[in-house]
């Protein structure tokens, strides 16, 4: 064969493996250009809440998948570009990892339906790859609790019993209060810890230290006590169907009722200069009453929530549900610029309407900075408190884009929300790869 016969057999065989590869690249994401019009989560939580995070496609991407070898995606290529919607048309066609989300069915709380609800959002579109565990005993169990009641979806999950399944790039979500598992790090399985309340910074570094990486379910929780991850490590809980009303109800039945968060009710009983100024001021005057939220039955709780114009939840550790539920049902909240009240992206209420915690004297100077809105000096909870009961219709309107927000936070959102996590963490392989 002469020298020009073999460079024209090398130029075949090359032209032959890129045709080759073009057809690979055409089968894999189903045609030359990617539908987002099937995408089924929302469009306005990406553009609203995720347009600076999303990853891009600026640079090169490769995915690790599991069986295969890494395949370099060049980003110049319009059909391999990844975002947001199409993560999922490319990534379907290709090996998911196990998604298992850890859950405390036993307790009836706040934490508990947060993890049920994260189970139930990557169970609505990789249902084969979604599981969910328990350390409680066994998990059918959940058939006869009242989790079922409000979460029929759940006996969909698929069950697994104990950990042994899980392999080297497997998911586990596992909530803050539980410790890094050795084990599972060292067999390779990607560990995340979803941060539903705070935890001392010790905590936060043995964490990191073993490995275990992070997520959570606000923002204010994303970048403080020594965490700090993205947007597309968000993932938001809702309120429970079952306790969002249809209408916001109307006011005849709203008398000068102050709640006090459950969370504060060990406050009440130590020296806090917060809530027990509140109830010294109603049991001097008769002008109002103050109730504990402990212990009262979901119809007892949407009862309470119609009758009261003020809740009360000072430092909120994360995005409390029981001020949410009664700020969706028109109540008033009074709470401080403390953990999840001073970020406005977990709790957009007026900077006028945040309580100074030092001042207790209840005598602040009034500023009227503008028609309709006060503001004052160092606002107490007594001075709060007392201006919403006597302003309550021009108050309850200060707090229309708190009930927005959790209007349209819901399970949509939180699947989405899944997806942008999903797509990010295989991103961050791929760049570590």
């Amino acid at each position: 064969m002469s020298l020009k016969q073999m460079h024209r057999s090398y130029l075949l065989v090359a032209f032959a493996g890129f045709f080759a590869v073009v057809v690979f690249v055409l089968t894999l994401t189903g045609s030359g250009h990617v539908d987002t019009s099937s995408f089924t989560g929302s469009t306005t939580f990406s553009s609203a809440l995720f347009a600076n995070d999303v990853a891009t496609t600026a640079n090169p991407i490769s995915i690790n998948t599991p069986g295969r070898h890494v395949r370099k995606l060049a980003s110049f290529d319009p059909i391999l570009s990844l975002s947001a919607v199409d993560y999922k048309t490319v990534i379907e066609k290709i090996n998911h990892p196990k998604v298992v989300v850890q859950q405390h069915l036993r307790t009836i709380t706040g934490a508990p339906e947060a993890l049920i609800q994260l189970a139930l959002a990557f169970h609505s579109w990789i249902p084969d790859n979604t599981y969910m565990v328990s350390d409680e005993g066994s998990l059918e169990s959940i058939y006869t609790s009242k989790w079922l009641e409000n979460y029929p979806a759940l006996a969909e999950v698929q069950k697994m019993h104990g950990l042994d399944g899980l392999v080297a790039g497997d998911i586990h979500i596992i909530p803050e209060v539980q410790e890094c598992p050795d084990d599972l790090i060292s067999r390779g399985v990607h560990v995340y810890i979803w941060m539903l309340g705070a935890r001392d910074k010790q905590a936060i570094e043995d964490f990191k230290r073993k490995g275990c990486k992070f997520l959570s379910h606000n923002f204010w929780l994303s970048h403080n006590i020594g965490v700090d991850i993205g947007q597309q490590f968000v993932l938001r809980p809702y309120i429970s169907p079952n306790k969002i009303p249809k209408y916001l109800p109307n006011n005849d039945r709203r008398e000068n009722l102050i709640l006090v968060n459950g969370d504060d009710v060990v406050m009440a009983n130590v020296n806090d200069d917060t809530i027990r100024p509140v109830m010294a001021h109603c049991e001097n005057t008769g002008d109002c009453e103050v109730i504990f939220l402990k212990g009262f039955t979901r119809e007892e709780l949407m009862d309470l929530y119609q009758r009261a114009k003020v809740i009360i939840a000072m430092c909120m550790r994360g995005c409390e549900r029981a001020p949410i539920e009664a700020a969706l049902s028109g109540v008033a909240l009074v709470t401080n610029n403390c953990q999840t009240g001073s970020d406005k992206r977990d709790m957009p209420i007026p900077e006028h309407l945040l309580v100074n915690t030092n001042n207790t004297s209840g005598q602040p100077v009034e500023l009227f900075t503008t028609p309709g809105a006060v503001k004052w000096d160092q606002p107490s909870s007594i001075t709060v408190s007392k201006w919403i009961m006597e302003n309550f219709e021009t108050a309850q309107a200060e707090f229309n884009e708190l009930r927005k927000l959790y209007l349209l936070i819901g399970p949509e959102s939180l699947a989405h929300e899944t997806k942008v996590f999903m797509e990010t963490h295989h991103t961050k392989l791929a760049v570590v790869s």
